[in-house]
């Protein structure tokens, strides 16, 4: 997993609950990771995180609504860790209206896109 042993205890425990509060705790770490970074590496990183985290969103929704549209424009417009951020509270609440098991996939899926991209980045 890389890091720290804190973090990666926190994150087994984290995966060990669900899929979702696993992704939510990588992000935590990613976080971090991205705070000791310069502040271009750390953008086009949270650039990868918010792609990441639209395409999810792009998969399990049916449409996006006016609001989640401007509000992440605007966010993207403050900054691309902002964006991402959004595009994170977008994603919650499409998957908590599908079927359990089509969600857990997904948590699934951006776990693991979210381990690999904080690998990238902590090297």
């Amino acid at each position: 997993m890389g890091g720290s042993a804190y973090w990666t205890k926190e994150i087994k425990k984290a995966d060990a609950r669900s899929a979702k509060e696993g992704a939510i705790k990588r992000l935590d770490r990613l976080h971090g990771v991205l705070r000791r970074l310069d502040p271009v590496v750390a953008d086009r990183a949270w650039r990868d995180v918010g792609n990441l985290l639209q395409q999810t969103t792009d998969r399990h929704s049916v449409r996006g609504s006016a609001y989640w549209r401007k509000e992440i424009r605007e966010a993207d417009g403050r900054s691309a860790k902002e964006g991402a951020i959004k595009r994170l509270d977008r994603l919650r609440g499409v998957l908590r209206d599908p079927d359990p098991v089509v969600a857990n996939r997904a948590w699934r899926e951006v776990r693991d896109a979210l381990q690999r991209i904080t690998e990238r980045y902590s090297r």
